[in-house]
C-alpha cells in the first residue's frame, strides 16, 4: 500500500513529506501526518488481522471435517471388524456342523426328557457306543475310565439327525446329567440351557461353558470316539 496521506481539513490527498494541501493551503504538521499515518497503518493492521482469521476459520473447519471423517472411517472399520467376529460360528457350532447325519429328523417333548445311562467300550484307540442304541434313546450317558478317572460322556440327537458327541459335565458347577425340552438342553443342577442343535448359549450362569462336544464318526452300527481326545481332555475352568 502506497503512503497517500489526507488533508484533514478538505481530504484532499496529501503526499508524504508535503508541508501543505494542495487543495486549501492548510499546513500541514508534522504530527498530523504522524497521526494520519498511523491510522492508516492501524487499518491496514486491521485488515491483515480479519483477514487472517477468515483463512484459520477455513483451515480450522477443513481440519474438523477430516477428523470427522476419519472418526467415520474407523467406527465403520472396527463395526467391521467386531461384526466379523461375531458372524463366525463358535468352537461348538464347527465341529458339530461336521458331525455325521445318523436318522431323518428328531422331534423331543416340550416336558422333560431326561438321558438314558448305557455302557460304551474300548477297541483299539477308539471309544465305541452303539448307534442304535442312541438312535432310539436320543440322548445317553456313559462313563469312560481314563488314566484311571471316569470321565463323563453323553451323545444325543440333533432336531435335523445328526448325532453329537460331548463330555457330559457343566464344568462351573460339576454337574454331570442333563435333559432336553425343546429344542434345548438343560444341566439338571443349575438350569444353564444351550440350543442343542449349536450349543450356543441360551441362559443361565454357566452358559459359557456348554457340555464340550468331541468329534465322531459312525462305522457301522459304532458310534467312534477318539480315545486320545478324551485322554487328553482338560477342563475350560
Amino acid at each position: 500500500m502506497s503512503n497517500i496521506l489526507f488533508c484533514p481539513d478538505c481530504g484532499n490527498k496529501i503526499q508524504p513529506h508535503s508541508s501543505f494541501c494542495s487543495g486549501c493551503g492548510r499546513r500541514i504538521e508534522s504530527e498530523q501526518l504522524d497521526k494520519s499515518k498511523n491510522k492508516m497503518n492501524y487499518a491496514a493492521s486491521n485488515n491483515n488481522i480479519k483477514r487472517n482469521r477468515i483463512l484459520n476459520s477455513g483451515h480450522t473447519a477443513k481440519r474438523k471435517t477430516h477428523n470427522g471423517l476419519y472418526a467415520s472411517v474407523i467406527t465403520i472399520i472396527i463395526a467391521g471388524v467386531i461384526w466379523y467376529f461375531a458372524a463366525q460360528p463358535s468352537k461348538e457350532e464347527k465341529i458339530i456342523d461336521k458331525q455325521p447325519k445318523v436318522t431323518g429328523n428328531v422331534t423331543y417333548p416340550s416336558s422333560r426328557y431326561d438321558l438314558t445311562y448305557t455302557l460304551a467300550f474300548a477297541k483299539g484307540n477308539k471309544i465305541i457306543l452303539p448307534l442304535d442304541l442312541v438312535k432310539e434313546k436320543k440322548l445317553v450317558k456313559f462313563d469312560f475310565l481314563s488314566k484311571g478317572e471316569k470321565i463323563p460322556l453323553l451323545a444325543y440327537l440333533t432336531e435335523d439327525g445328526k448325532v453329537v458327541t460331548a463330555i457330559s459335565m457343566c464344568e462351573p458347577c460339576n454337574s454331570t446329567s442333563f435333559h432336553i425340552i425343546d429344542d434345548n438342553i438343560i444341566c439338571n443342577s443349575c438350569g444353564t440351557t444351550w440350543n442343542l442343535n449349536t450349543l450356543n448359549a441360551v441362559r443361565g450362569s454357566c452358559s459359557k461353558y456348554p457340555p464340550d462336544p468331541l468329534p465322531s464318526t459312525v462305522v457301522g452300527n459304532e458310534i467312534q470316539i477318539e480315545k486320545s481326545l478324551v485322554d487328553n481332555w482338560t477342563r475350560r475352568i
